[in-house]
């Protein structure tokens, strides 16, 4: 029984084979089926998975494009309604891709000495639907005792992949608020120009 095929090399001598497994998943006939025609270059070979083989582009995770945006433009929210902090991006997608969110936002917590908790919530929406926020009223903030003003200042690092994105246009953008407005509450962004960043990039199915 033949186990492999063995081509000679046109001129020059040696070979090419190709030589079958030892065995088959359950010792299935296997019938493998080669495209009709040549593909282009950087392409490589598929199957359907009924053993029909075709050439094919590489996919799934390929970077597509970026976008960035950065701002340095400071805003404050006093309020418990959440409020744009000013980072925002769009980024036009094909059909099929995913878009990976990555953001640096900047900003700092403050609350007066009259409370315990300095709490603050921060996410992020498409459009005007929210894609990554906290389950409850707060994911940034500092506890400490009362008689002393709270401050916390920090780069907010996150990343997320959106699968949800829609064929086209899509603007993604950063909200804040605080989780109490009392005591002189507030969450500023951008504070003395520091810059927040925001990064999109398509990713292909």
């Amino acid at each position: 029984m033949t186990a492999k095929i063995k081509l000679n090399a046109a001129s020059g001598g040696g070979s090419v084979s190709l030589k079958a497994p030892s065995t088959t998943t359950s010792n299935a006939a296997v019938e493998l089926q080669l495209p009709v025609a040549d593909g282009s270059a950087d392409q490589f070979i598929k199957t359907d998975g009924s053993g029909n083989l075709s050439f094919a582009a590489a996919g799934g995770g390929k970077i597509l494009q970026v976008v960035s945006a950065t701002t340095t433009t400071t805003v404050s929210n006093t309020t418990e309604t959440f409020a744009d902090s000013g980072l925002t991006a769009s980024i036009t997608i094909s059909a099929g891709s995913r878009v990976l969110v990555m953001c640096v936002q900047t900003l700092d917590v403050q609350r007066g000495s009259s409370s315990a908790q300095c709490n603050s919530a921060v996410k992020l929406l498409r459009g005007s639907t929210d894609i990554f926020a906290p389950g409850n009223t707060k994911n940034v903030g500092i506890e400490a005792p009362t008689g002393q003003q709270k401050v916390l200042f920090l780069p907010l690092h996150f990343s997320f992949f959106d699968t949800g994105a829609s064929t086209g246009s899509n603007t993604y953008k950063i909200q804040g608020r605080v989780q109490s407005a009392s005591d002189s509450a507030r969450i500023r962004f951008q504070d003395d120009s520091s810059p927040s960043t925001m990064t999109l990039l398509e990713v292909a199915a």
